[in-house]
């Protein structure tokens, strides 16, 4: 093996490790009907960014909830191997019965064993609180009149659910908070090796845009040092993808004419990373 493969080799072995991890969600529909078609909405936006959506539904949901719109999100209805083919658990219709049980470590139905087995495997979970946050909006539509000490019960099966680690939201915002959960487990999975390479991990990532250097060239023309913190990029599209593998605060330089999306910017601002053009 000659100098040059082996830095090939070291060179996609640290690509594979600094880029993003497949990302594939057990959708649970259990009976929660606030917010529902916000839920649906934002879970067509993740499946747009290419996250593999597979699902299942509680008696009660299939009772309760629009089977057509759940259809319609072209996801796979699964039975078997819930726990180890997913790397995350969304919530999108959590409902009050549910978070109770799961709150005091209750695990006597399919959907409270799926949160019981997830959190206890420190795996991602993203839930939904409007059919249950009795400060919402929506829940105070219905039911404007509830006792504080009837409100302050479900505010507290809701503290358990965040002290154990479940990602709460709006139903809006399940999209936007699966991205991040997802961001923030890549993050700390690159941490040890951003950590080694310091500023050369700039130097390294310079291959986003899918070049490789010429077998026969030098170590410094394969692996060329830019300004510390700064990571240039020849893609003509900066998508959300390129940020995602990015350390937080650095510069990404693109060239004069890349067209960034807007969620590329948003994640960029929430990261601390600045985006910048070629002169």
């Amino acid at each position: 093996m000659t100098e040059a493969e082996l830095r090939d080799i070291v060179r996609a072995a640290i690509l594979e490790v600094m880029g993003p991890s497949p990302r594939r969600a057990l959708v649970v529909f259990t009976g929660g009907l606030l917010g529902f078609e916000d839920a649906i909405a934002s879970l067509r936006v993740l499946a747009a960014q290419g996250v593999q959506l597979d699902y299942l539904q509680t008696p009660s949901a299939e009772r309760i909830l629009d089977q057509d719109l759940i259809r319609s999100l072209g996801m796979r209805e699964v039975s078997k191997r819930m726990v180890e083919e997913h790397d995350m658990l969304i919530a999108p219709t959590l409902t009050s019965n549910i978070a109770a049980k799961v709150a005091h470590g209750i695990a006597d139905c399919l959907a409270s064993n799926l949160f019981s087995e997830f959190i206890m495997a420190n795996r991602l979970v993203v839930a939904s609180r409007t059919a249950i946050c009795p400060d919402g909006s929506a829940k105070q539509s219905w039911f404007p009149h509830m006792p504080p000490a009837y409100a302050d019960l479900l505010r507290g099966n809701l503290s358990a659910l965040a002290a154990f680690g479940v990602r709460l939201t709006e139903s809006r915002f399940l999209c936007r908070t699966a991205l991040a959960a997802w961001d923030r487990r890549d993050q700390e999975r690159r941490a040890p090796f951003v950590a080694e390479l310091g500023t050369s991990v700039a130097g390294v990532l310079a291959g986003l845009d899918g070049s490789a250097a010429p077998a026969t060239a030098s170590p410094a023309a394969a692996m060329p040092a830019p300004a510390p913190g700064v990571v240039p990029c020849a893609r003509s599209l900066i998508s959300q993808q390129v940020v995602q593998q990015l350390p937080n605060g650095v510069e990404l330089r693109v060239t004069a004419g890349a067209r960034v999306t807007a969620l590329a910017r948003d994640l960029a601002a929430a990261r601390s990373i600045r985006i910048t053009r070629e002169v």
